[in-house]
């Protein structure tokens, strides 16, 4: 398996083949449109159009058949350091292919912290990796992609709203019920929150 990215088909020449590369990617992500409205549009006018700039990238991984498994959508501007999507095959999971990917992602925006948000369900996913880079959890937003569904942020924020509260609140709650078990154990010690 090799690492590669659609800025090596970036050419006059190779105009067919980046466009071939665009669509298959966009093939194994297609299911994303089910979590985030519009991202057919993101992807094609936003993603693959700036991967003609310095500011994005897409990095993928293919298979020895030539198939991509696995890939990264980025973007890095002065705003921001944006890990934006980042896949792997069901059938290619747990062999550390997004892993790999978080580091070469990570080599592209050239920081160890980019701004990284995952919906609430995807978050078990990625533990490791948040856990591994101490990647700080800055904001959780209800629904602003869709209704009922909550995006986790890490190491920088999707609105310009201040969380600080509502992530001391959620740290209290965590605290709250440990103390409730640690209680029902007798072993309670003095917990604190800063």
């Amino acid at each position: 398996m090799k690492i590669d990215n659609i800025k090596n088909y970036i050419s006059e020449a190779n105009h067919e083949n980046f466009m071939k590369l665009a669509d298959e990617i966009y093939g194994l992500t297609i299911h994303l449109n089910g979590t985030y409205p519009g991202y057919k549009e993101w992807f094609y006018d936003k993603q693959i159009k700036g991967c003609l700039t310095p500011n994005r990238n897409i990095i993928f991984i293919k298979n020895e058949e030539g198939k991509i498994i696995a890939l990264s959508c980025l973007k890095k501007d002065e705003e921001e350091k944006k890990i934006c999507t980042l896949f792997v095959s069901d059938e290619y999971r747990k062999q550390g292919l997004g892993s790999l990917l978080f580091e070469e992602s990570m080599k592209f925006l050239e920081t160890t912290k980019p701004l990284v948000t995952f919906t609430e369900d995807k978050l078990p996913m990625f533990e490791k990796m948040v856990t591994k880079y101490n990647w700080e959890l800055t904001e959780i937003v209800d629904g602003i992609y869709n209704k009922g569904i909550r995006e986790f942020c890490f190491n920088g924020q999707l609105t310009n709203r201040n969380y600080r509260e509502e992530l001391i609140e959620i740290l209290r709650k965590i605290r709250d019920k440990a103390i409730t078990e640690l209680q029902d154990n007798d072993t309670i010690e003095k917990i604190t929150i800063y």
